[in-house]
């Protein structure tokens, strides 16, 4: 069972882990690159669309969209802002530093369709795993700076709960076990990859439901990995946006969610244990994430502008129809 780990699986997990690090570290010995850009710009539209479909209007709403920024792993050469109505959006930041435009919209008439987003032109970065280089060469922790422990370990019951007995106890074996903190996340992203099935509900459910159940989306997947890489003291948060899943011209009407834990001697490390449910080895993305993608979203959970949502959100959702679409070209 998911929730049960016994004894002789966590030595399977080990021995796995051996064999597939030592191997991953070789290949990037002999292959790896330093991080090079891909060269091709892409352009990018987000659209966040609403719809009345009720018989009187809808006062006083508020859309929040969040904006992508260029990074370690992504270069962002044009954003600006496309609304089918006049409002100015705001430019605020939330708590975690994350960049979104706020739309104050007085009024939405019955029937009436509105549109907020943005275009952006985008490159992506062909980064090394340097994690998984660095596996075997640690021999202990380094410390955190507290204003990334303070912050990033911190629980939240509507995700992570990781003091309910359920998490509690499986994050107590595997920090048991795996003292190491680089061993300990990998051992972490295999165990989440190898016992969750991936399936999308209307809503998130924090982590202890998520492995009691043993399935979730791609945001279940990050609440359970992170719940137990905090629960033992590792510093998470999250990273979202959009994945190109096929070939151009692409819409994508889904979005993505991951996570990225805190290493001292690495900095933030992405992990992706949803698409490694689908890998033979559970490790193809401990380390990396899915390229190309356009990273809209950084934070550690309950962001006080977005929520825990990502790519965008707004109020009075009952009441109105919503579509979220990026479209790649």
């Amino acid at each position: 069972m998911a929730g049960r780990p016994c004894f002789s699986s966590f030595r399977i997990i080990r021995f796995l882990l051996q064999a597939e690090l030592w191997l991953a570290a070789l290949l990037l010995f002999v292959a790896c690159t330093p991080a090079s850009c891909a060269g091709e710009s892409y352009q990018i539209r987000f659209q966040h669309q609403l719809t009345n479909k009720e018989n009187r209007a809808v006062s006083d709403l508020t859309v929040v969209l969040a904006l992508p920024a260029s990074c370690e792993s992504q270069q962002i050469d044009e954003l600006k802002p496309e609304s089918d109505c006049r409002i100015v959006p705001q430019v605020l930041q939330d708590q975690y530093g994350q960049s979104v435009h706020v739309y104050r919209v007085p009024r939405i008439e019955p029937g009436q369709t509105l549109s907020f987003g943005y275009f952006c032109r985008a490159r992506f970065l062909d980064l090394p795993n340097r994690f998984q280089a660095s596996l075997g060469q640690s021999k202990g922790s380094v410390a955190v700076p507290e204003s990334v422990r303070s912050v990033y370990t911190a629980d939240d019951e509507r995700i992570y709960n990781y003091r309910s007995p359920q998490i509690k106890a499986l994050a107590g074996q595997f920090l048991s076990r795996y003292p190491v903190p680089l061993e300990r996340v990998s051992a972490i992203h295999y165990y989440v990859a190898s016992n969750l099935k991936y399936s999308m509900e209307d809503n998130w459910d924090s982590a202890p439901t998520v492995l009691a159940r043993g399935s979730g989306s791609c945001s279940e997947f990050s609440y359970l990995f992170c719940a137990l890489c905090r629960a033992g003291g590792l510093p998470t948060r999250f990273a979202a946006g959009s994945r190109l899943r096929k070939a151009l011209p692409y819409e994508d009407r889904v979005g993505h969610r991951w996570s990225e834990v805190y290493l001292p001697s690495l900095g933030w490390v992405p992990f992706d244990p949803t698409l490694d449910g689908r890998s033979a080895s559970k490790l193809d993305y401990a380390g990396r994430f899915f390229q190309p993608s356009l990273i809209t979203f950084h934070g550690g959970g309950s962001s006080n502008l977005l929520g825990n949502a990502y790519n965008s959100t707004n109020t009075k959702k009952e009441l109105l129809q919503r579509s979220r679409i990026f479209y790649w070209r």
